[in-house]
């Protein structure tokens, strides 16, 4: 039987293309089986096939809760995996999402090399909320599936995520974060890892002016 992330695999994808393309990060989604759901950059091969090192997600399946690595590879929960202190992840933030109560799945968001990770690591508190609320949408989205399985328009209708309402709910999170200082756009240009003649497009497109 198919999981529910695995029933609503076509918005967990770009979702995940979203995320990575607003933060600038490798994206990953698995469900409870340890199947990957989606994923982006070097987490786009094998979707729909079982992860063969879940050791980090398996914790955080269990206990519900987000956990960030800095040091992958080094870590307790990687002691079990075949690439132990040979990881060629840079930093790892896993988060749960949870519907009715159960860890359904895992969203994960990765750094390869010492850019990703330094853009990672400035703006940690701001990620952190940010994964939060995409595993939010996440499971907005199987709450819809849940409730209207019978319909008969179901596959188009969830295949068909609002990527501009998550877009600009992101830009405007990211202005808020900057609120008071000078150059806001350009600092919340930065932070998102876009530039500046984008960010100054999106604001005005979103009508995200003051």
């Amino acid at each position: 039987m198919e999981s529910l992330l695995q029933q609503i695999r076509p918005v967990v994808q770009k979702t995940a293309q979203a995320i990575a393309g607003v933060i600038g990060l490798e994206v990953e989604v698995a469900d409870k089986n340890f199947i990957r759901i989606a994923g982006t950059g070097k987490y786009s091969e094998n979707c729909g096939e079982l992860m063969n090192a879940g050791f980090v997600y398996n914790h955080v399946l269990k206990t519900g809760k987000m956990i960030m690595i800095e040091h992958p590879g080094f870590h307790i929960l990687c002691q079990p995996c075949p690439n132990y202190q040979n990881c060629p992840e840079f930093t790892e933030l896993a988060a749960p999402i949870i519907f009715n109560g159960e860890t359904v799945g895992v969203i994960g968001l990765v750094s390869f090399d010492e850019k990703q990770t330094k853009h990672f690591m400035e703006n940690k508190p701001w990620m952190v909320q940010f994964i939060g609320k995409m595993a939010e949408l996440i499971v907005s989205n199987i709450a819809e599936v849940a409730a209207e399985e019978e319909s008969a328009d179901k596959d188009k209708e969830y295949s068909e995520l609002n990527l501009d309402d998550l877009e600009r709910r992101t830009i405007k999170k990211a202005l808020e974060e900057v609120a008071g200082e000078v150059r806001k756009a350009e600092k919340a240009a930065k932070m998102l890892g876009i530039s500046r003649a984008t960010s100054y497009r999106k604001i005005q497109e979103y009508n995200l002016m003051d």
